[in-house]
């Protein structure tokens, strides 16, 4: 049978090695020498011997001389470049320098003297006493030079196949009897390790994988029919690899030296089945997380449609009940005050599942402006506070050392954040709990920077260890019976999440059941770069903080040290009484008092009636509180106080009200006042476009309620042509609603801003829609808009946003 081309590449091998040892003289004796001798002549290719010092030739055998067309006796003698290249000095190119006495230096060339090109051999040798060099070389019409080429064919072509080849006895089904390719980076070991510690045996092959090889190779054998199997082997150092290995057996009869054996190839596919693996990790982990997550918006759509239908059903049924009973104006009042707290429940509903969708969808963007954290905050805790007297829970904030209250960043998106953890914490804590929010700064890494922690405390019920992993999936929430009855879409964490993430913040959870929660929000803020507000008049003053809780008193004494005044705290209303005296004695009286009005013992009304009565009735006294000061307001200012500030304390607050007690400033205040009255937007004519009825008549109704003159356009083109036809000055502003027939929103408003009159250019125009994204604000600006406002219309917002343009 033919050879095939493994069976070739191992003859050839067997063949090579007899020749160089057939090549390397021995000079210690004489007839060796001769044998050696006939050899060379007998070879059927060219064999030069020449000294490597002088280039003489010392040996040509007779296929050289017929090469060269001449006797050895013509040859020897002389100069090898000479004889062989035509030349008179020594070759340029010559490969001495090159050559080796255990290695055959192999390189082609085109003689142009004898006008072939040649395939050549060199190797140094010793020559009667001489370092010489042998060179065996075959022109390109000998059988011999074909045969070397296809050799060098079949090298490249294995040399392409990834992997390795081995040759296996079949005999024992272990020992390799040849290998090729690139075998031994397979199997990781080298030619000494593979031979000397292997001893050739495929002991290579993971010892769980051994005999289920075997198998198949004697499956091989038994059907005469090529195999392929997956092992795993491993190396010298002790890696693991997967390999996929085909056994072709070839029996003793048809081989060509009579020994049955397996030829295999092997390939690595060790990164290709880790690959896999971590694929089909990822797919079902996939597959558990798009179970989930249908879980949960399945437990969301029944939670919703529960959730929905609850605000829906108050409605629909205090609206009935309202209906009834006309003659009873309490009886309507108290239906339509539930009416509207159903209503505005449902709107956060809805706004949840929005947002959401937004966030899920990429379309939510952050829109960047100046914020004041002191407002910010501040109109936080005053939405709350109501939430946490409902079930008489005590509600702090703490301002810890936050020295820029100004600040770039979304306020929307920053408020929703702060009310979504913050009611959170109130929702989940049991009547009569406490609850804790804290503002702190800290320097950023950039000079434009401040790091902002916001963070967030409760003794509430807690969160589980088991559901934290999922605390901020979408429509999650956690199987608890204290929390059933609470009303949520389990959007709002995950909505508060994905916008701390975007704000380029972080959110950490500690939680334990039945202990409490704490969410830490840390945001980077741009802060605004002003001059820092410090006043003259009061810098080296002292001013005395009284309140019973300590980290109220530290946070005061430290934001008054940030303003270049002396802070002195006092953790009773008996102990205040006791420094303002020491002080007053020493002749060292404070230039202010800032007084709790709630605190054990010595009450703060108590408290200033005795400063007033008995120590000083000069000294400013400031009264600071959480609660609500309207029931005793009015007891306070007789007892004597001269200011109010409302818990948190800021830097920029304090020092607000403690320059009213300037002298230089006092006239200052007298002749601004402290109030800007409002513009009184009454007889004033405004334009509504809206397209709905019911909402044309709602809207009518609440603006002419602010004493507003409306009139109405039921598309907008009508709009146009309705202030067209006005005079000058006749319309204070337009209200534009967005998706209307004919001609929509903001077609008309670009319409307006390109009529030839000179009001069109600076008349207000304020969309009114449903659609609330940021592409939605942007594209009514674009449009010539000068505001937006979201319905269902929140009429206080829509007074406010006309008061600032009319």
């Amino acid at each position: 049978m033919e050879t095939t081309v493994l069976q070739q590449e191992e003859q050839s091998q067997t063949q090579k090695s007899a020749a160089e040892r057939l090549t390397v003289p021995c000079d210690e004796h004489q007839d060796v020498i001769a044998n050696f001798e006939w050899l060379m002549s007998e070879y059927t290719g060219n064999i030069y011997i020449s000294d490597m010092e002088t280039y003489e030739l010392l040996f040509v055998n007779k296929h050289a001389c017929e090469t060269l067309q001449g006797k050895a006796e013509e040859f020897v003698g002389r100069k090898c470049y000479e004889v062989i290249q035509g030349r008179n000095t020594p070759c340029p190119f010559c490969t001495n320098s090159l050559l080796k006495r255990d290695e055959a230096y192999e390189w082609e060339f085109d003689n142009p003297n004898l006008k072939k090109r040649f395939m050549i051999k060199n190797k140094i040798i010793d020559w009667q006493g001489r370092q010489a060099r042998i060179e065996l070389s075959h022109d390109m019409v000998s059988t011999e030079y074909k045969l070397a080429k296809k050799d060098r064919e079949r090298d490249a072509i294995i040399r392409t196949i990834p992997g390795g080849f081995a040759r296996v006895d079949a005999r024992d089904m272990s020992t390799i009897l040849w290998y090729g390719g690139g075998f031994l980076d397979l199997i990781g070991y080298t030619k000494e390790q593979f031979e000397d510690e292997l001893h050739s045996q495929c002991t290579y092959v993971h010892p769980d994988d051994l005999a289920r090889a075997v198998k198949v190779m004697q499956n091989a054998q038994s059907s005469s029919k090529d195999t392929v199997t997956e092992c795993r082997v491993v190396t010298f150092q002790g890696e693991i690899k997967i390999l996929t290995m085909t056994f072709s057996y070839v029996s003793g009869k048809d081989s060509w030296d009579g020994i049955p054996s397996f030829y295999s190839v092997g390939i690595d596919v060790t990164r290709d089945r880790i690959e896999q693996s971590r694929q089909r990790k990822a797919l079902e982990e996939a597959y558990e997380t798009s179970k989930l997550a249908s879980e949960a918006k399945s437990n969301f759509l029944s939670s919703m449609s529960h959730d929905i239908r609850t605000p829906m059903n108050a409605i629909i049924g205090m609206a009935t009940i309202a209906q009834a009973n006309l003659a009873y104006p309490e009886k309507i009042d108290n239906c339509l005050t539930k009416i509207q707290l159903s209503s505005r429940h449902l709107l956060n509903l809805i706004n949840e599942v929005l947002d959401m969708s937004k966030i899920e969808s990429g379309k939510i963007d952050l829109t960047m402006e100046n914020v004041d954290l002191s407002e910010l905050v501040q109109n936080v805790y005053e939405m709350s506070k109501p939430l946490a007297s409902q079930k008489n829970q005590e509600l702090k904030i703490f301002v810890d050392h936050v020295s820029h209250e100004k600040v770039i960043t979304d306020g929307d998106r920053l408020h929703q954040i702060l009310m979504n953890l913050l009611s959170n914490a109130i929702k989940y804590t049991p009547e009569g709990g406490h609850i804790q929010f804290q503002i702190r700064e800290t320097r950023g890494y950039k000079q434009a920077k401040g790091y902002y922690e916001f963070i967030f405390t409760d003794d509430g019920i807690g969160i589980s260890e088991q559901f934290l992993p999922r605390l901020f999936e979408p429509f999650s929430r956690e199987q608890d019976s204290r929390i059933n009855k609470i009303q949520g879409t389990g959007l709002g964490l995950a909505i508060t999440d994905n916008i701390v993430r975007m704000m380029n913040g972080t959110i950490e959870v500690h939680s334990q059941l039945n202990q409490g929660s704490q969410f830490i929000v840390t945001i980077p803020l741009e802060v605004v770069q002003e001059e820092e507000e410090k006043a003259e008049e009061l810098i080296g003053c002292s001013v005395l903080v009284a309140d019973d809780d300590e980290i109220v008193c530290e946070n005061a004494v430290l934001l008054l040290g940030e303003l270049g005044i002396i802070g002195k705290s006092a953790s009773s209303g008996y102990e205040a009484v006791q420094k303002i005296q020491a002080a007053h004695e020493n002749g060292q009286d404070f230039f202010a008092v800032i007084l709790d009005w709630k605190m054990p013992g010595m009450d703060g009304l108590e408290t200033i009636r005795i400063i007033r009565n008995q120590l000083w009735d000069k000294i400013p006294i400031i009264v600071i509180s959480a609660y609500d000061l309207s029931e005793i307001e009015e007891d306070m200012i007789k007892a004597g106080v001269d200011a109010f500030i409302s818990k948190p304390l800021f830097k920029s607050k304090i020092l607000h009200v403690l320059e009213l007690f300037c002298t230089a400033k006092i006239p200052k205040a007298a002749e601004t006042g402290l109030e800007l009255k409002a513009p009184d937007l009454c007889g004033r004519r405004i334009l509504l476009a809206e397209d709905n009825e019911l909402n044309r008549e709602i809207a009518v109704e609440l603006l002419s309620m602010h004493g507003l003159l409306v009139d109405t356009a039921e598309n907008g083109a009508e709009a146009v042509q309705c202030f067209e036809a006005s005079a000058p000055g006749y319309y204070t502003a337009v209200l534009m609603d967005i998706q209307m027939p004919v001609m929509d929103g903001y077609q008309a408003a670009a319409a307006i801003r390109q009529l030839p009159r000179q009001d069109a250019k600076t008349l207000p125009i304020i969309a009114l829609s449903a659609n609330v994204f940021v592409t939605d604000v942007k594209s009514a600006q674009a449009a010539g808009m000068n505001d937006h406002i979201a319905k269902p219309i929140d009429i206080d917002g829509l007074i406010a946003i006309l008061r600032q343009y009319i």
